[in-house]
């Protein structure tokens, strides 16, 4: 064992018996505060949606008192009632109509103070179904009777008292939603004469109690009907993990209102959890009284350890593209500044390598790409000078001085542009150059159609990319007008990547040729080849080796062509804006 360990093991051991036992009194005391606290919060919560669930019963059985005890001067709902007592007497739908009227005001004060009331209805033992409803569950379909219905018969046994149906979408409305209504049969108060039965249809959110449960994870209630053994509310607790739970603890009461039953169950160890801070505390407390009785071991072994470990995760983090020097433990003397001095010693060795392979490699790229770019269509420029020259001797005119200006333009582009990389706008300006004098030349005979969306205007390619694929569309493609007569030049984003294309009507390429073409493009760009590229694809294939050379692997040329159809040349390289370069 080594001697770090046996003293720090020495430590702990002389602190950890005292403090082991002041933590399990204090941590003994403050469980059973804490477990104090909790019952009597949760009884609090529980007692607080008891009082929620007796209001709202309260609120409707105020609501079916309206209809036996609402008077207003000589009106009265009862009196209303009355007149459609007898099962045997015809009502005209005037006669409903007014009634409906008589008790609007009641019934739409209702609606509009409680919005968990879908609608107020009474049916009257003659047939007529008053009814004032919200249109949230429908009405009530007109060709429906109750008097063979369950909920009707057990309204009419309970004499009086108020029938809860369980929570589903009941055939009695239309609508089709799901809800809980409450029925009660109504009687004049004085001869008790049965004048219908009323049918409270209201929304489950009636029994909603979510924003009194404190604690929706640990707490699940449950609302039961213990007559039907139906749940008229149960919030979204799983009820698997409570099954899981080591310590529950269950409460229960009856509501206001007949079989109507409210429990709850409380995970506790979970709900523990959520007061677990002053625990952590009381833990945090012992682990810094340990932490400071050690705290000499911990620095005596640190200081032998430290400057190794350190330099360990310096050498860790060294990534190969910049290595990085250490500026610690230089000045000591022992082994340890040893090595930091040597391994500094070291790290510049290799940086100094590596930045001069860098160098080597940019200057061998760039000559390179040099020698690419001046090999490119040479037999262009002599072309166009011999066109010039022959419509010289003929007459002076503006044909030979817009050929003229065009070619200054192109060699300016191409000889005296300070980067490599130009706007795509500028190399567009280089492709019309040269549609300008190919125009001239062949008398029109051909057109070039460029759709470029003008925010990709602004960036930055790879200079001399689409000048050559238009004199290739030209040459190659078109036949020199003999096989076509249209270039259209297509450009879009996609993905932070410019996508150009330079399509032509023309020939097209063979298969043989095409697949050729192709498995060029899947080479290696070898600096040694340069010289010795076919002639009839130096353009593209130069390009492509380009592109590749200038952003990586994964960016140039694809050609798709069809014989007799033409030929689409893509491009497909990073965006660059002119900001960022």
């Amino acid at each position: 064992m080594k001697l770090r360990t046996k003293v720090f093991l020495v430590f702990i051991t002389v602190a950890v018996v005292p403090l082991c036992f002041i933590t399990f009194v204090a941590y003994s005391r403050y469980i059973d505060i804490t477990n104090q606290r909790i019952d009597s919060l949760v009884s609090n919560m529980f007692s607080n949606a008891e009082k929620e669930l007796n209001s709202t019963i309260s609120t409707i059985k105020s609501t079916a008192g309206l209809f036996t005890f609402y008077a207003d001067g000589n009106f009265s709902i009862i009196e209303n009632l009355k007149d459609f007592s007898d099962p045997e007497e015809f009502h005209s739908d005037y006669e409903a109509l007014r009634a409906n009227e008589n008790i609007r005001f009641v019934c739409e004060n209702v609606l509009y103070s409680y919005d968990y009331i879908y609608g107020l209805y009474v049916f009257t033992p003659s047939g007529v179904i008053l009814e004032h409803q919200n249109s949230q569950n429908g009405g009530i379909p007109p060709d429906y009777s109750p008097e063979n219905d369950g909920w009707y018969q057990d309204t009419l046994e309970l004499n009086g008292a108020l029938y809860i149906s369980p929570v589903k979408d009941h055939e009695l409305f239309y609508g089709k939603t799901e809800s809980v209504f409450f029925a009660q049969s109504l009687h004049d108060v004085y001869t008790h004469e049965f004048l219908g039965v009323l049918v409270i249809d209201c929304s489950p959110e009636l029994f909603d109690i979510s924003s009194i449960n404190s604690y929706p994870e640990v707490t699940h209630f449950i609302l039961k009907d213990t007559s039907s053994g139906s749940t008229l509310y149960a919030d979204t607790y799983p009820d698997e993990t409570i099954g899981q739970s080591r310590r529950m603890k269950t409460y229960e009461t009856e509501l206001d209102f007949p079989n109507l039953v409210l429990s709850a169950s409380v995970d506790m160890d979970a709900l523990f959890r959520e007061y677990s801070f002053t625990g952590l505390v009381i833990i945090a407390a012992a682990a810094v009284s340990f932490a400071g009785a050690v705290l000499i071991a911990f620095f005596l072994s640190r200081s032998l350890t430290y400057p190794i470990e350190h330099l360990s995760r310096k050498m860790s983090r060294q990534d190969g593209r910049h290595l990085t020097t250490s500026s610690r433990y230089l000045n000591r003397t022992d082994e340890i500044g040893t090595l930091y001095n040597e391994y500094n010693n070291m790290i510049e060795e290799l940086n100094a390598s590596i930045k001069k392979d860098y160098q080597d490699k940019l200057i061998t790229l760039d000559a390179q790409m040099k020698s690419l770019e001046a090999r490119i269509n040479s037999h262009f420029l002599f072309n166009t000078l011999e066109s010039i020259n022959s419509m010289a001797e003929l007459d002076d005119n503006e044909q030979i001085a817009t050929m003229s200006m065009a070619l200054g333009n192109m060699f300016r582009y191409s000889i005296k542009t300070p980067s490599e990389l130009v706007t795509l706008e500028d190399e567009l300006k280089h492709v019309n150059d040269y549609v300008s004098i190919q125009q001239i030349r062949f008398d029109n005979r051909f057109r070039v159609d460029m759709q470029i969306p003008p925010e990709l205007k602004r960036m930055k390619v790879l200079k001399l990319i689409l000048q050559p694929l238009v004199e290739n569309a030209l040459y190659h493609g078109l036949g020199y007008c003999t096989f076509g007569d249209c270039i259209t030049i297509t450009g879009r984003k996609e993905n932070r990547m410019i996508c150009l294309t330079v399509t032509d009507n023309g020939k097209g390429i063979p298969p043989e040729k095409l697949e050729e073409l192709k498995s060029r493009f899947l080479d290696e760009a070898r600096f040694t080849d340069l010289g010795h590229r076919s002639k009839q694809s130096i353009g593209l294939t130069n390009i492509h080796t380009r592109i590749e050379l200038y952003y990586g692997k994964g960016y140039g040329l694809s050609v798709e062509s069809h014989e007799t159809f033409g030929t689409t040349v893509g491009i497909k390289i990073p965006m660059l804006e002119k900001e960022e370069i």
